[in-house]
């Protein structure tokens, strides 16, 4: 899988500042959004970004390969294989702060409403069911 560039990393830590799962203080782990398991990255693929990645603890981390992969996909922490929107137009939600956040390229991110979430994560084929 594609590592992240020390910069690019380093804006994520930045702006989540806690696992967004969780809430823990350390133990971050870059996440991808988007693996290559999950037809995420390839070689050809454009350098990640900022949008491509969140913080989680090492154990949330591994969690939303497993238990967790639900709740991941309609929290915007996973991105469904295929999707053909940029992870910069998927929001994701921050379970710390109950607000749902539209991140960019550039390492910053807009807080959007749960409607306006839940309108992107479903054309974007997260969400296969109308969640209430």
């Amino acid at each position: 899988m594609t590592a992240p560039t020390t910069k690019v990393r380093e804006a994520v830590y930045r702006r989540d500042g806690h696992c967004v799962s969780c809430g823990a203080l350390d133990g971050w782990n870059w996440h991808h959004r988007a693996s290559s398991g999950h037809g995420g990255r390839g070689r050809k693929a454009p350098p990640l970004t900022p949008a491509d990645g969140l913080v989680a603890c090492a154990v949330c981390n591994q969690r939303f390969e497993g238990d967790l992969y639900e709740l991941a996909c309609v929290s915007g922490w996973r991105l469904k294989r295929h999707s053909r929107i940029p992870a910069s137009d998927m929001p994701y939600y921050d379970a710390v702060t109950g607000l749902w956040w539209l991140p960019d390229t550039d390492g910053y991110r807009m807080q959007v409403t749960r409607k306006e979430a839940m309108s992107r994560l479903t054309a974007g084929g997260n969400l296969t069911r109308k969640v209430s």
